[in-house]
């Protein structure tokens, strides 16, 4: 995989993965129930996986063309032509589902370091055990080994309101199918996801954007709002920064979707990185 391709510490830091480790410039990434490891070598991205093969091109999306979607939103206005320019080699990637979801239900009103925390518990005391190169990883829990955990098992790794979240997140998923998600529409996919106790539009649309090949999604959080308060009010509407019930939110959403078009969650990652770098 070609360097020029991707560039792994922006994508790993725009806030859409939080289970990953460097180690002296090599990347360790948690993809479900394995491992997988990534370095630069001669100008080329090697990688290998543990236990189970990971599709590392298909984890970074490398299927997507990415020259025509930076051009199909970058042409929009100048803010997200800059952020292209400044953020190359950003990447959306494509998670399982079920890690997704979790992950960002434990994302709910906290920040990354504090989500990391509740899930690298999560996966020591519910999921395996790698070693790589002489480093113990825990690997993500199956959804089984999550039905199978006790409230006060899951209280103990620190998820707070979450738990009862959780705890629904798990037995919903059991019974979806996810397949028909990732082939349905964007508006049947938010419907099914918001039908689960605890998930709202936000993490609604960060599970559809980041797991289940909906594009199209874009994801408002605080750095995302601060943006379109700021440059997009004559598309949403909305000045002042404010609190977003969830009708602002759809109809924000909805707004700059049909703004931006079918690759909006592109531009919104490349939002969210110029508004956590420059506001």
């Amino acid at each position: 995989m070609k360097m020029d391709a991707i560039n792994l510490k922006r994508t790993l830091e725009s806030g859409q993965v939080f289970l990953w480790y460097e180690r002296r410039g090599i990347y360790y990434i948690i993809c479900s129930s394995s491992v997988v490891k990534i370095e630069s070598c001669n100008g080329e991205f090697v990688y290998e996986s543990r236990p189970e093969h990971v599709d590392v091109e298909r984890l970074f999306r490398m299927d997507d063309d990415i020259h025509a979607i930076n051009s199909s939103i970058g042409c929009k206005d100048a803010l997200i032509a800059d952020a292209i320019e400044r953020f190359k080699g950003l990447r959306i990637m494509r998670q399982d589902p079920f890690q997704c979801l979790i992950s960002f239900i434990c994302a709910t009103n906290t920040n990354i370091a504090r989500v990391r925390q509740m899930l690298e518990c999560i996966c020591r005391r519910f999921g395996g055990k790698i070693e790589l190169d002489g480093i113990t990883f825990h690997t993500f829990p199956s959804v089984r080994a999550l039905q199978d955990a006790s409230i006060n098992d899951l209280v103990g790794c620190g998820l707070g309101y979450r738990t009862r979240f959780i705890v629904q997140a798990v037995r919903s998923y059991a019974e979806m199918d996810v397949d028909d998600l990732v082939k349905g529409c964007y508006d049947d996919a938010r419907d099914v996801l918001l039908s689960i106790d605890g998930v709202g539009n936000k993490v609604a649309d960060c599970v559809m954007l980041f797991s289940l090949e909906k594009l199209e999604a874009f994801p408002i959080d605080v750095w995302i709002g601060r943006v379109i308060a700021r440059y997009y009010r004559h598309i949403t509407g909305i000045g002042d920064m404010v609190k977003f019930t969830p009708p602002m939110y759809r109809r924000v959403s909805s707004a700059m979707r049909g703004y931006f078009g079918m690759y909006a969650g592109y531009a919104q990652q490349y939002l969210y990185c110029y508004a956590r770098a420059y506001m």
